[in-house]
């Protein structure tokens, strides 16, 4: 185990630093700020942990060799002297520590915990037949093999720190404490973390500078069809990005990648998370995410939902003020171009008009719910877009739909057909005769209701659509970020599979996995969250994964 560990650091030291050792040791290299770039992995009690976790969700073939391997890696392990030396009980990592001038490639180190260092230097010695000499300043300096540079390291603070090249890059006085380099949590699998604070500027300045030299030939570049107005909209959203870009390195603090497995919470997560330094105008930014409410975000919100999917984003303040002009330049093209008949135009001209202001508003707000199922195994989907001036519309719809659609189709729409609270009023579109097999598998044979408030267009249809859409209409904004999506496998069930197999499969997964009824431990979920940092990530409960593989082993043993 320690032959393999230490022959990895090596190589990655390697890999991370390839200009490194081409580079002569400065004596007058400024002091860093601090590691810029830091890796954690979990221990090795850590990481055998989560693999006997991730068993269970494996087949149980699968997983009884998985155990057998776990059991095996364990009887390695000695109480006091850990694994060959190495501390099974702390975690991995390594640094790359940039200076205060950006003058090529960086050193890398890699931090191994020790709980023995005399078994760590017998293993080397013994084990992988090394030639480990001490050298005046207390480090120790060998060769690995198809490395092509000598590896250093040295013992402190319970840790090995192995380098490259230079046994400067892990001088004593140098040295951070693990604690500063691993911090973390035990759930994390591995974690890679960039201090924005700490990349040198000449380095923030070499990527604006690339950035702002690709996009200039985007600015370059016209478009078909450009107008005047497309193309300033157009520049000023370039110009918009490298300013993000700017403000990101300028106000970052830290960026950090991590892949996380938590048996305790049943759940496996990728995530990336952004933190803006305090007072920065990007923290700021990502704390503005939080605090703009979605209307459709709290419309949809239904716990009984088994799928749920929002989106909310708006255009800067500068780019709403110009695209307006965008939006009318885009329609005098449509009619020039898109040979619509005049006659077509003169009676949707109203209704355009009233959707225009939602339009160029810059603003977009949507989302889409499949609630069930109820005790018919049936769904009621549900979708919603906000609207500026949304009576508008709907009185635009309505003379639509009087005056102007030939009778064959305004006789499937049924007008006002019914009323709710606050003066919102229900028309239904007559679908359920025209509802193919797959539909009506999904909702069943079911008419479509439509729902327009001051700010929503709300559109259901399945068994409960009269009940979903009055409990929408009556809703408040919600948080969801810019987007989240939340799939909860153990209501899908009944439409898990294209023929009777296929889904005789899935409901024998389901209660294998989850028992009977719906369960609290099937989400996935994707989601971008602002607040005190912006979060990207992905997590999947642990009993969701093991009903994906319990599922598709179903089907292939049919």
């Amino acid at each position: 185990m320690l032959s393999r560990l230490f022959g990895l650091s090596a190589l990655a030291i390697a890999l991370l630093a390839p200009g490194a050792w081409a580079q002569e040791k400065k004596s007058d290299s400024k002091k860093s700020a601090g590691p810029a770039v830091l890796v954690r992995v979990q221990s090795i009690n850590e990481l055998l942990g989560t693999v006997d976790y991730l068993r269970t969700l494996a087949p149980e073939e699968a997983g009884e060799q998985i155990k057998q391997a776990v059991d095996a890696a364990k009887a390695f392990i000695d109480p006091k002297k850990g694994l060959e030396g190495i501390d099974v009980k702390n975690p991995i990592g390594a640094y790359v520590t940039f200076g205060e001038e950006f003058d090529g490639t960086p050193p890398v180190v890699v931090l191994i915990p020790v709980a023995d260092e005399a078994s760590v230097l017998d293993a080397l010695k013994m084990r992988l037949g090394l030639e480990v000499e001490k050298e005046k300043d207390g480090s120790y300096k060998t060769n690995v093999q198809q490395v092509p540079f000598p590896v250093y390291f040295r013992f402190a603070n319970d840790y090995a720190y192995v380098t490259l090249n230079d046994s400067g890059n892990i001088d004593p006085k140098k040295l951070p404490k693990p604690a500063d380099v691993l911090g973390g949590k035990p759930e994390h699998i591995i974690s890679v973390t960039a201090r924005i604070d700490r990349l040198p500027d000449a380095l923030k300045k070499m990527a604006v500078a690339f950035v702002e030299n690709q996009l200039a030939m985007g600015k370059d570049q016209a478009i078909p069809n450009e107008t005047k107005a497309i193309k300033e909209f157009k520049d000023k959203a370039i110009d918009e990005l490298v300013t993000n870009i700017k403000n990101v390195l300028d106000g970052g603090e830290e960026a950090t990648l991590r892949l996380n497995v938590d048996p305790k919470k049943e759940e496996v997560a990728l995530e990336l998370e952004l933190k803006g330094t305090k007072g920065s105008k990007l923290a700021k930014d990502i704390m503005s995410i939080r605090e703009n409410k979605s209307v459709i975000g709290g419309a949809l919100n239904f716990p009984d939902a088994a799928l749920n999917i929002n989106l909310s984003v708006s255009l800067s303040a500068d780019l709403k003020k110009l695209f307006p002009a965008v939006v009318d330049d885009a329609i005098d093209l449509i009619k020039k171009q898109g040979n619509i008949p005049g006659e077509f135009q003169t009676k949707a001209e109203p209704l355009i008009k009233a959707i225009l202001p939602t339009v160029k508003a810059g603003d977009l707000d949507l989302g889409i719910a499949m609630i069930g199922p109820n005790e018919s195994e049936k769904y009621t989907l549900v979708g919603g877009l906000k609207v500026v001036d949304g009576k508008k519309i709907e009185e635009a719809v309505r003379t639509l739909v009087k005056k102007e659609l030939p009778p064959e189709i305004s006789g499937l729409i049924e007008l006002d057909a019914e009323k709710l609270d606050g003066g919102v009023t229900l028309h239904r579109v007559k679908t359920a005769d025209f509802m193919d097999a797959n539909g009506e598998k999904v909702v069943g044979k079911s008419d479509l209701y439509v729902a327009f408030t001051d700010n929503m267009l709300l559109v259901a249809i399945g068994p409960s659509s009269k009940e979903v859409l009055k409990k929408a209409v009556a809703s408040k904004p919600a948080d969801v970020g810019v987007i989240q999506a939340v799939v909860k496998l153990s209501r899908i069930v009944p439409i898990a599979g294209d023929n009777a197999e296929q889904l005789a499969a899935a409901k024998k997964a389901a209660e294998k996995v989850f028992g009977k009824g719906a369960s609290k431990a099937d989400e996935i979920r994707l989601s971008v969250e602002g607040g005190d940092s912006l979060k990207v990530k992905l997590m999947a409960k642990g009993k969701a994964i093991a009903f994906l593989v319990e599922t598709g082993l179903n089907r292939k043993d049919k």
